[in-house]
């Protein structure tokens, strides 16, 4: 008797697991993409509406042959952000893509299951390795296998994360390049898959009218389990959610300042303060004025030592290491007026100056920097000569002076403000 019942259950569980191995192969995919923060599915954006009117096409097909098993969507985040603002997006874009394949087929929403994901780590390390652009490339991927997702110490209590180990990496260089360049695309895309009953039967295809939207789609059409997997995540990680949540609002951010303050101080050594105001614009290009003021004078022993001048630059940073790291070359043009003069003679007049400039900043704390510069170029001025005699200003000449050479020499302190994807309550990128 106890053979027939192990017979019997050796059975049924070869039937299932025939029945799991043959779930776990969908029999079409397509991949929808979103804009940044959006939840609203566009169908105009990318070759959203060729991948899904594909799809559509193949669900349509197999709903009049009643052989839909259920179709699968699921929604991926990327790092950055908090878990809670990517969770909550990721049902929204479930539901509207929902929305959208009931709408277009007419099937029952019960077919349909959501399915919300987390960070899609494993695609962020397939495409590491694909890019050989990556900053610090195996630094990175070393992180991405090697750190798990939360690190416990052992009481139970989070002390760190693989995405914290990420944005401390190299002072966060290459997760700002990340960022920027692969992070869009692992937030803004909801995967679909379709399940059919019937696997022996599965000889579905699209439309021949869709052919030519199929390959348009290619690019963007993917069979989820290639790319996306599924990270075991232990029930340790499950109990200790609240309070990592709480870590990952407080983890340390990689600030990307708008603006700088600076003071030059070789300037200030001279007793000519000066202050230049600069804006980047990106990651390769910022605007920059500059004013000094000396207004000093000594009327009884005729010394004066007046000069006001401004000077507007426009930076590109062609080696840079991150935002407001690295060499740059400047274009500067600017004017002012002076009046020198050491007690036996004076010179009191107007000028104007045009050169390009090399300089190189480097960050020293979170938000304060250190540049150096040098500038040459073209310098016109046009003054008046005069001395001074019984209290009085003898004027002598009016005289011209054309100069070529060096014009700046700079060794400045700066801060940096204005954060752009810092949230200075939360300490994560927006």
């Amino acid at each position: 008797m106890n053979q027939y019942i192990i017979l019997l259950f050796t059975t049924l569980g070869l039937c299932a697991c025939n029945q799991l191995a043959y779930a776990a192969q969908p029999a079409d995919s397509a991949k929808v993409y979103f804009k940044l923060g959006h939840r609203q599915y566009s169908p105009e954006l990318g070759n959203n509406a060729a991948s899904m009117n594909r799809f559509i096409d193949v669900v349509r097909r197999a709903d009049a042959d009643s052989n839909i098993n259920n179709i699968e969507i699921r929604a991926y985040a990327s790092p950055d952000g908090t878990n809670t603002a990517n969770e909550r997006l990721s049902i929204n874009r479930c539901n509207a893509v929902a929305d959208y394949i009931t709408e277009q087929t007419g099937i029952s929403a019960s077919l349909i299951d959501m399915l919300p994901e987390g960070i899609a780590w494993q695609e962020l390390t397939a495409i590491v390795e694909k890019r050989q652009d990556v900053p610090y490339r195996d630094e990175v991927l070393r992180v991405l296998k090697e750190t798990p997702v939360w690190v416990f110490d052992n009481r139970g209590v989070v002390i760190g994360s693989r995405k914290k180990a990420l944005m401390d990496l190299r002072q966060g260089v290459p997760y700002r390049w990340l960022f920027a360049n692969v992070f869009p695309n692992l937030r803004n895309a909801v995967a679909v898959s379709l399940y059919l009953k019937n696997n022996g039967k599965n000889n579905i295809q699209p439309d021949p009218a869709t052919n030519q939207q199929q390959e348009n789609a290619t690019n963007i059409v993917t069979d989820t389990t290639s790319v996306y997997g599924t990270e075991v995540i232990t029930d340790t990680i499950t109990t200790a959610i609240a309070q990592a949540e709480t870590f990952d609002n407080i983890a340390p951010c990689i600030p990307e300042h708008r603006f700088a303050l600076k003071t030059n101080l070789l300037y200030d050594a001279l007793l000519m303060p000066s202050l230049e105001f600069e804006w980047r614009i990106n990651n390769k290009w910022s605007v920059a004025v500059e004013g000094d003021l000396a207004w000093w004078k000594n009327d009884p022993k005729h010394k004066y030592y007046q000069i006001m001048y401004i000077q507007p630059e426009v930076k590109w940073w062609l080696l840079s290491k991150g935002p407001w790291h690295g060499m740059y070359a400047g274009a500067f043009a600017g004017g002012g007026k002076y009046d020198l003069e050491n007690g036996k003679k004076g010179y009191k007049g107007e000028g104007a100056i045009t050169g390009l400039s090399v300089g190189y900043m480097w960050p020293i704390a979170r938000n304060l920097s250190l540049e150096a510069a040098i500038g040459v170029g073209y310098m016109y001025t046009r003054y008046k000569e005069y001395r001074p005699y019984d209290g009085h200003y003898l004027y002598e000449r009016t005289a011209t002076t054309n100069y070529f050479g060096p014009l700046k020499a700079k060794f400045a302190f700066v801060w940096r403000f204005g954060d752009i994807k810092c949230n200075k309550k939360k300490g994560g990128l927006q």
